[in-house]
């Protein structure tokens, strides 16, 4: 499958299909989708921790969240789950990541191992 970058509306979010993380010619495409659309989806990979970290590692230094539980043996990769006990996500009202840091991260990655059915999703707003 080739490289495939679909604007989600004129001017923020983009979803990419059959990225290959591993070719330094997607890797430039997704990053200029990246400063096109602000908000991008990549479809369909099946990461392991370290092609997470080599991926985000390209982005520039990573900044740790301190706030939340690490994943066990990566403690560059926070862990975000909602239990289905939990009545609330984490997040849930208008907030920007890290804008608590001196200097906040250029962008968060979001690797989702798993989803709901319906709902669970997260809005963007360009200014």
């Amino acid at each position: 499958m080739a490289l495939e970058i679909v604007p989600i509306t004129p001017n923020t979010g983009a979803d990419i299909f059959g990225a290959d993380l591993s070719k330094e010619a997607h890797i430039q495409a997704i990053r200029q989708a990246f400063v096109d659309y602000s908000v991008i989806a990549i479809r369909n990979l099946d990461l392991t921790p370290e092609d997470h970290l080599a991926f985000a590692r390209q982005w520039g230094e990573i900044n740790v969240n301190r706030f939340f539980k690490p994943v066990d043996g990566y403690p560059e990769i926070a862990t975000v789950l909602k239990e289905p006990d939990q009545t609330a996500a984490i997040g849930e009202t208008w907030h920007t990541d890290h804008s608590y840091d001196t200097a906040p991260a250029m962008c968060s990655m979001l690797y989702a191992r798993e989803t709901p059915d319906v709902g669970g999703d997260t809005a963007f707003a360009n200014q």
